[in-house]
């Protein structure tokens, strides 16, 4: 592969990071009791931590956009999170939503099937950005 293509896939991982994390993130800032119970998650009838979650994978989001733009050619001068950043950041999420499943056990099924589908999409993720590093 070229080395135009390579950054390209690279630009669109971290742009894919940019989405996925910053639109769970926002619907957790907006919406954090709704999107719990939708996933079939326990709530508590707390605002507090799901929104920080959700401050935490927009911020994620953002060092990504900027990255992303930097790849792409952009005219920042500030470097954002990386592919390495990112292959970190998503096998500690999925070793914890392994963990979720395995000692606290999930009560309802979608939840259970929404934690699954997550720990696929990570791993998926993860893998690609493996293969694009150092490329």
């Amino acid at each position: 592969m070229s080395s135009v293509m390579q950054a390209s896939m690279s630009d669109q991982l971290l742009w894919i990071e940019t989405l996925l994390k910053g639109t769970i993130g926002l619907i957790m800032i907006f919406l954090p009791i709704t999107a719990s119970r939708l996933a079939g998650f326990p709530h508590g009838n707390t605002t507090f931590w799901p929104r920080l979650f959700g401050v935490a994978l927009v911020g994620m989001a953002g060092a990504f956009a900027i990255e992303g733009y930097n790849l792409a050619g952009g005219a920042i001068q500030a470097k954002g999170l990386g592919l390495g950043g990112a292959v970190i950041i998503n096998l500690t999420a999925i070793l914890s939503l392994f963990g979720t499943l395995i000692f606290s056990g999930v009560a309802t099924r979608r939840g259970k099937l929404f934690i699954w589908l997550l720990i696929l999409l990570l791993l998926f993720l993860a893998l690609f950005e493996i293969g694009q590093i150092g490329n």
